[in-house]
């Protein structure tokens, strides 16, 4: 898929990027962080940690331990999941009602309610204010 991926989308998406320095696809705690951040691990291994025993999640398939902490996303929701994990299906979430980006939207709803607000901002709600 990633070399695919460069194929269609060379400035973009770089193989090498997903690769540790021996050379290797990794998807352990050894993996890159492009690979970490990429859509399709984030897919495969959503939620998948929830199968095992606190921080003993395995891909057995590659025999790699995977991280404690799964990854999350923010664009998705997970729509199906077979018995075996072997197909996995996903929507893509609705838009947020309030004009958020999904990634806002994620981040409110974990608990992370403080805004980044640049000075700016900070300006237009003392002029509010005082109006």
């Amino acid at each position: 898929m990633i070399r695919i991926a460069e194929g269609v989308w060379p400035n973009e998406v770089k193989e090498r990027d997903f690769f540790t320095p021996r050379g290797e696809y990794r998807v352990d705690d050894a993996a890159t962080d492009t690979m970490k951040n990429s859509l399709m691990y984030k897919m495969s291994y959503y939620n998948y940690q929830s199968l095992f025993p606190a921080g003993q999640a395995q891909d057995r398939v590659r025999n790699a331990k995977l991280p404690a902490v799964g990854p999350t996303l923010s664009i998705l929701d997970e729509a199906f999941t077979s018995e075996n994990w072997i197909v996995r299906i996903y929507k893509v979430k609705d838009l947020d009602n309030l004009g958020r980006d999904h990634v806002s939207a994620a981040a409110f709803d974990a608990g992370k309610k403080k805004s980044k607000r640049t000075k700016a901002g900070k300006g237009a709600q003392r002029r509010l204010r005082v109006v």
